[in-house]
């Protein structure tokens, strides 16, 4: 009589085997994250420099794309970590832990937005003077001249819809992680992602083919 599990049996435990010869390590890399995150929990000075090394890059491109001014990056990125290692013993694990940091970082470009809005409109009342020299070459550039436009828009949308074309058309987020990423449902993502592109060719004043301004 052939051993119980022969017909398949076989099969399924070289497989196994298989599985675990090409991924021998996973199982302590998931304990080592684990491990590295408790010892962040309790303030560990070397564990949460390890966490910020580890997730920087990450949070900086995001930061960069959701604001477009690179002289915000830093000091945003060094907020976003204090304040996630502030709260570092409140995240539950119900997502990852890049999810969670994007969450927080969209929070802080959030505030970004209003308080440079602010910033902007008080320095255009206080600087109506002349221009004293033509705009260099460089300044002229199409494309520095549609970022700067297109960001202005952006800064004009609500966060709600703002964070969601962010995550849609510059993350480059699929629908399900924007979702997770947001905390709301897909078709609420997907809803605003539309909304709000069709405000931003409103502002941009984009036209389709056949000479429509799109999103009206």
């Amino acid at each position: 009589m052939a051993p119980v599990g022969d017909r398949g049996g076989t099969e399924g435990c070289s497989e196994g085997a298989t599985v675990h010869r090409l991924h021998p390590k996973a199982p302590e890399r998931a304990t080592a994250a684990h491990e590295l995150l408790a010892r962040a929990r309790r303030h560990d000075p070397a564990a949460q420099r390890e966490l910020f090394e580890l997730h920087k890059v990450r949070v900086t491109a995001q930061i960069q794309r959701m604001t477009g001014d690179p002289a915000a990056v830093d000091d945003l990125v060094q907020e976003v970590f204090i304040a996630a290692f502030g709260s570092l013993a409140r995240f539950r694990g119900d997502s990852e832990l890049q999810t969670w940091l994007y969450r927080i970082a969209a929070n802080k470009v959030r505030n970004w937005w209003d308080s440079d809005r602010r910033r902007r409109r008080r320095e255009q009342q206080a600087s109506q003077v002349p221009q004293g020299s033509p705009p260099t070459p460089h300044d002229e550039l199409e494309t520095r001249e549609h970022r700067e436009r297109l960001y202005e828009a952006l800064g004009q949308l609500s966060p709600r819809l703002r964070e969601a074309f962010v995550a849609r058309a510059i993350e480059g987020m699929s629908l399900h992680e924007a979702s997770a990423a947001l905390e709301v449902p897909i078709s609420t993502v997907s809803y605003r992602a539309r909304r709000a592109e069709a405000l931003l060719c409103q502002a941009l004043e984009v036209f389709g083919p056949s000479g429509e301004e799109q999103g009206r």
